[in-house]
């Protein structure tokens, strides 16, 4: 079967969390095409190196981010028109290339530009509702609106976390438009598996971002690390090269492989962390705490970073407050996610959902 996996690039999170899907269905002998963009593509093609997949680069809409409430409900203003404009560019740029090399099914991970009326399409996110920084509970409800405007674009819409003792809070869950028994609630979905290892890293500090965020919370978390007792690991998040340098008790790895992040996550005590969504679902899967900061102007990692810190899942605090002497000593006594995930699981019921899916539940 020809499969087009199409992956947001908002982060990384998007992109490592769909690579057991594209590995099973690369298994299973289907011919995949990837649409991405920027990092997100890149981290693709190298996790996939040793794999036959046609990449091609499409660009999506850009990402809504403010410094606060008020900045947050102007730029919203502006902001709808261009990502429909983007979005129509997409999707335009998507039906061209199936005109020559058309396929049998595509899947998008939070693409909503990535869809065809022709062929079965399947839609991958945590976030039937938008959230603003305000909980203004008319524009939370719009969102879903919207949301199952473009649903009906879709064989099927498929929710990574569970129905009860869930992940995204508000994001998925306690819906008022969207039937949420329409939705695949299918578990945790994550490129990691938790194994046994000797915890003898002290403190994992994973900087991500898009910049300047990520150069902003860099140079806040370097500067304080000398302080700490303990081996501690630091990665930055940068995929344009694989640099590696070490001082006394620090490692720092310019990006890390799937195969060295799922090594360091599982040996690790404390991770120290951006609250998004995919990131949350690593944590999960290993069973690690962690000490969250959220991109400022990103709603939904501040909401993630608030919800599970109310849980007492994971402590967070604001990047511009962070002090790690401080804030670890509180998240170490915080309790991590206890449920047990089965990541193989998940992504058999994915693969059975998209092979049996044939029109929307939502028209």
């Amino acid at each position: 079967m020809k499969i087009v996996y199409a992956v947001c690039s908002w982060g990384l999170g998007h992109a490592t969390r769909s690579l057991p899907i594209i590995r099973k269905l690369l298994d299973e002998d289907n011919e995949i095409r990837i649409i991405s963009n920027g990092r997100s593509l890149e981290l693709l093609k190298k996790e996939l190196a040793d794999r036959y997949v046609e990449y091609i680069k499409i660009p999506d809409y850009p990402m809504l981010l403010s410094e606060n409430s008020r900045q947050f409900m102007a730029k919203s203003i502006v902001y709808w028109p261009s990502f429909i404009n983007r979005m129509n560019k997409g999707l335009h740029k998507l039906i061209k290339i199936l005109e020559y090399k058309p396929c049998d099914l595509i899947i998008s991970d939070a693409r909503y530009d990535m869809y065809s009326k022709k062929i079965p399409s399947f839609f991958i996110s945590h976030q039937m509702r938008i959230m603003n920084p305000l909980r203004i509970k008319m524009f939370e409800r719009g969102s879903e609106i919207f949301n199952l405007f473009f649903f009906k674009r879709f064989c099927g819409v498929i929710v990574p976390d569970y129905k009860e003792d869930n992940l995204s809070g508000d994001l998925s869950h306690n819906l008022k438009h969207i039937d949420e028994e329409k939705l695949h609630y299918v578990g945790v979905l994550s490129d990691f598996k938790k194994k046994k290892s000797k915890k003898d890293i002290d403190y994992l500090i994973s900087i991500s971002g898009p910049e300047p965020q990520r150069t902003i919370l860099e140079g806040k978390l370097v500067s304080q690390v000398t302080y700490l007792d303990g081996k501690v690991v630091i990665t930055l998040g940068k995929t344009e090269n694989m640099d590696k340098f070490k001082k006394d008790k620090i490692e720092t790895y310019s990006f890390l492989s799937k195969a060295e992040r799922e090594d360091f996550l599982n040996r690790s005590k404390l991770v120290i962390c951006r609250s998004g969504y995919s990131t949350i679902l690593d944590l999960a899967v290993i069973g690690t705490k962690a000490l969250m900061t959220p991109t400022p102007g990103q709603i939904e990692q501040e909401y993630l970073a608030k919800y599970h810190n109310k849980k007492g899942t994971f402590y967070s605090v604001n990047q511009n407050s962070i002090d790690l002497a401080r804030d670890i000593k509180i998240a170490q006594k915080t309790t991590g996610f206890a449920r047990s995930c089965n990541v193989n699981k998940t992504v058999e019921k994915i693969i059975s959902i998209v092979n049996n899916g044939k029109s929307s539940s939502f028209r």
